[in-house]
């Protein structure tokens, strides 16, 4: 048997997660075919898709969208800039890493939904009760990731920076940064996705716009198309941009 020459392995290899990525999508929707078949619950792929298109065509159900996407980027562009920062001052600070980072590690494993009745009363109904949801979900992957990212640096970095008698700002914007460029990427990653769950979670309870609300909605009304419909919406908004996400993070070194 003659070997694959090397150039068509490499070809393979560049077209690996396409690949992957076609075959997961097949196999999960033989899977919901089969599922569609069990229970009443769940829609078959066709119905999902129509009522998917009847959905993007009503004018309500689009305000619903502009509603859970505004949150949504503004849960991470708050939950990325507070979490690049606190990371920042765990990382640099052995002092602020002592203090804090056992409190902040406890917080991040407690389930953060069980905090949304204390939130509600102090932000109220709309976007300041989900926003701040939103933002405990996905402050914590950048966080922990920029922190471990500094913490990891090669000491030669530290070094070099001192026998360049580089100031603390120089230091930041020319070693720290460029050193944790990936860590910090993985952890944007991760909240992209943790900020769409936070949003739509906080939705579901007591909001009056959203998609979280449409699904609740359409569950209550036994209408499982338009519930589903909604639920592969945000699933494949969410996995878009993190595949995006990831081949950038994969073309950093």
């Amino acid at each position: 048997m003659s070997a694959v020459p090397a150039s068509g392995v490499r070809q393979l290899g560049r077209h690996a997660t396409a690949i992957g990525s076609v075959l997961v999508l097949v196999a999960f929707t033989a899977l919901w075919e089969v599922f569609s078949r069990l229970s009443f619950v769940v829609p078959d792929v066709a119905a999902t898709l129509v009522a998917l298109v009847d959905n993007l065509s009503d004018e309500t159900y689009l305000r619903h969208l502009r509603a859970t996407l505004i949150a949504v980027f503004w849960v991470f562009v708050i939950g990325v800039v507070l979490g690049g920062f606190l990371g920042l001052v765990l990382g640099l600070s052995k002092f602020a890493r002592a203090m804090f980072e056992p409190i902040l590690l406890a917080f991040n494993g407690m389930p953060k939904i069980v905090l949304y009745p204390l939130i509600l009363p102090i932000f109220h109904l709309g976007y300041g009760s989900k926003i701040v949801m939103g933002v405990l979900f996905c402050v914590f992957p950048v966080l922990i990731n920029v922190a471990a990212g500094i913490r990891d640096m090669p000491v030669v970095y530290w070094k070099l920076a001192r026998s360049l008698d580089a100031s603390r700002w120089q230091q930041l914007t020319a070693f720290v940064l460029p050193a944790i460029r990936r860590p910090l990427l993985t952890g944007i990653r991760l909240a992209v996705s943790l900020a769409t769950v936070g949003v739509v979670l906080s939705e579901f309870f007591a909001t009056k716009e959203g998609l979280g609300r449409v699904v609740l909605q359409s569950y209550s009304g036994g209408d499982y198309a338009a519930m589903v419909a909604t639920i592969l919406l945000l699933i494949t908004i969410s996995f878009v941009i993190s595949l995006l996400l990831w081949r950038l993070e994969k073309g950093v070194r």
